[in-house]
């Protein structure tokens, strides 16, 4: 799977407001955020909730930003690292930037996406189990994969599986997460299973005979 090294631009500004005040931001719809990394001392700054809807939808968490913090400064390379939602609305409540040295290899979660269909569970004998969602990699910051591909196309039989060992690594990328660990298996059906998808499969053939018959009837 080919690595994309895009990298989007972010502009923030410092921030003074700190603790509970901080909702006066929220209100003017500005949110709270803080700039950090290794020999980096911490800087509060405050964004836009709009630009950072739209520049988190692109980059997610393994996306390299040019943050700028103020719109004349030079940029500085970061990941979102963390983000804080609030609790009911589910709203961006708090940013963590992790301003990163592009020279310097580190560790970073990475989600895991199932493609394909499995023939197994396409035949109905049994449902795909998927153990992990994600895996944990080293790299340089610039080599971090959005994502990591699981083909479960050739998941053909009942309880065959896919291990971390399997996955298909970018380019300068190491795995870290244990090679044994189980990433996603087909497993057989229980009997009450069975029986949900035979009756299932009764009531359609069911109602495509009730349609033809007043098909016929009305023709």
């Amino acid at each position: 799977m080919a690595n994309e090294h895009k990298t989007y631009e972010l502009i923030v500004e410092p921030r003074s407001i700190i603790g509970k005040k901080t909702r006066q931001l929220r209100r003017q719809q500005m949110l709270p955020a803080v700039v950090y990394g290794h020999n980096v001392e911490a800087q509060a700054v405050q964004v836009s909730l709009r630009e950072m809807e739209r520049v988190y939808l692109r980059a997610g968490s393994n996306g390299l930003v040019d943050l700028k913090v103020g719109q004349d400064s030079p940029p500085r390379k970061v990941f979102i690292h963390n983000i804080q939602r609030d609790p009911v609305t589910h709203n961006l409540w708090h940013i963590d930037f992790l301003e990163v040295n592009l020279r310097e290899e580190m560790t970073a979660t990475v989600q895991l996406v199932m493609i394909g269909e499995s023939p197994a569970v396409e035949r109905k004998e049994g449902v795909l189990l998927q153990a992990l969602d994600h895996v944990q990699v080293r790299a340089l910051p610039a080599d971090l994969p959005p994502v990591i591909e699981v083909d479960i196309s050739g998941l053909e039989e009942v309880d065959q599986a896919i291990h971390v060992s399997d996955l298909t690594l970018p380019a300068n990328v190491a795995m870290v997460t244990h090679e044994e660990e189980l990433v996603a298996k087909v497993t057989a059906l229980r009997a009450e299973e069975v029986e949900e998808v035979e009756e299932a499969a009764e009531e359609a053939e069911a109602e495509a005979g009730a349609t033809e018959g007043e098909d016929e009837g009305e023709s």
